[in-house]
């Protein structure tokens, strides 16, 4: 077991999923020692407020890479902690009906084969008899992801942070990193309300609030917060068979069952963006100005959704569930290190799929800040990649709001 004594090799700030994930990585990989800092308590922010679907392929670059080593992961820390993480390997039902999401259930099979995974179409009826509450018939093609499903993020995320101490990692709540110490072009350490701390490397998992972190840096990270949101509906006897979760884009939706009722999120038309500057630090006091309680959302896209889901004008909402996401224009992470900045490595940008990827991208951070490369292909998620922005201008925080809006 490695103590911590004087000041850390490594210090993450942010105790999210993706905090948590990278200290479990660097405590059980490295000789040195690991601290993590948060400022409220862990895995209270935007990690439990996650729908938790763990889908592997994505047709973005890097992507199914991260995403697979996180059911790795999963099975590591179950085994690590001798617990079951309850893990839901359901698998995932994709529904299409146009053209074009037809074509991209096609371009996915293709890379289910490049890399190994599990496709398999299925027909109409087997759809149906999966999913109860689906209404099929405006569909034409349908796949079946069998490796995949969901899990509680939060739970996952306290894994992490067990398996990370288990591992003599040191995490420190209600700590906040108040500003970044720097030597030319080196970031040295942090501030904080109990003194100064230096360390070998400072890596930003700060969620929402990372982009200012990485402000002192001289750096704009290229995202912004943008509202997620889903709601759960009341228990019904067509929640309560094991099922896959289910993607329908026709629908801009997902679903998923969720303690005998059904969970599920539809993209706005015009998603809400926030400025991390105003952020407040609980996000249960968090109030939207526009649609707070997400009745606009649901009354003008509920009726695409209600084309697969009949019973959704009948059935009684029980939870509406929001909170900022990070979103950047393209869809992917932001990981890695920052322009002409030695010592800080950034962790952000979970674009709606934090949860799923939140395994490799630990595993991707650690090789990073330990070995100083990963065997990951990280050059989709670079920082720097749009060039120079000013990520708190309204122009891109809508640049970003608009890539969720057009999700896939």
């Amino acid at each position: 077991m490695k103590s911590l004594k004087g000041n850390p090799d490594f210090l993450i700030i942010g105790g999210g999923i993706f905090g948590c994930a990278i200290a479990w990585n660097l405590a059980r990989r490295s000789s040195g020692s690991v601290l993590l800092l948060e400022r409220q308590e862990l895995a209270t922010a935007t990690t439990p407020r996650a729908a938790g679907i763990i889908r592997n392929l994505n047709t973005k670059p890097g992507q199914t890479a991260l995403k697979t080593q996180t059911k790795d992961a999963i099975g590591l820390l179950s085994e690590e902690l001798e617990e079951s993480l309850h893990w839901h390997q359901v698998g995932g039902l994709l529904v299409a009906e146009s053209e074009a999401n037809i074509l991209h259930l096609e371009d996915l099979e293709r890379h289910a084969i490049k890399h190994g995974e599990n496709f398999r179409w299925v027909e109409r009826p087997e759809a149906e008899d999966l999913v109860p509450w689906l209404d099929a018939s405006k569909a034409n093609k349908f796949a079946l992801l069998q490796d995949d499903g969901f899990i509680d993020p939060y739970l996952l995320a306290t894994f992490y942070a067990k398996a990370a101490k288990k591992n003599g990692a040191v995490l420190k709540t209600e700590i906040e990193v108040t500003a970044l110490q720097k030597s030319g072009n080196r970031i040295t350490g942090v501030q904080t309300p109990e003194g100064e701390i230096s360390a070998g490397c400072i890596i930003d998992a700060a969620g929402p609030w990372a982009g200012l972190i990485a402000l002192e840096t001289g750096w704009h990270l290229p995202m912004a917060p943008i509202r997620s949101h889903y709601w759960i509906t009341s228990k019904a006897p067509e929640f309560n068979k094991t099922q896959p979760y289910v993607i329908l884009p026709d629908a801009n939706a997902y679903a998923r069952t969720e303690v005998g009722g059904l969970l599920f999120g539809l993209r706005d038309r015009i998603c809400l963006s926030h400025d991390p500057r105003e952020l407040p630090y609980d996000f249960t006091e968090l109030q939207f100005s526009e649609d707070p309680e997400g009745w606009n959302v649901l009354e003008e896209q509920g009726s695409e959704l209600a084309r697969f889901f009949p019973g959704l004008e009948t059935t009684q909402m029980a939870h509406h569930i929001a909170g900022p996401s990070t979103y950047t224009p393209d869809g992917q992470f932001v990981l890695g290190q920052v322009p002409e900045i030695e010592g800080f490595l950034v962790a952000t940008g979970c674009c709606g799929s934090g949860i799923g990827a939140s395994g490799g991208v630990g595993s991707a951070i650690a090789e990073l800040a330990i070995e100083g490369q990963s065997r990951f292909d990280l050059e989709s998620f670079r920082t720097d990649r749009f060039g120079r922005i000013d990520s708190l201008s309204s122009e891109w925080m809508l640049r970003c709001a608009n890539a969720r809006s057009r999700k896939g």
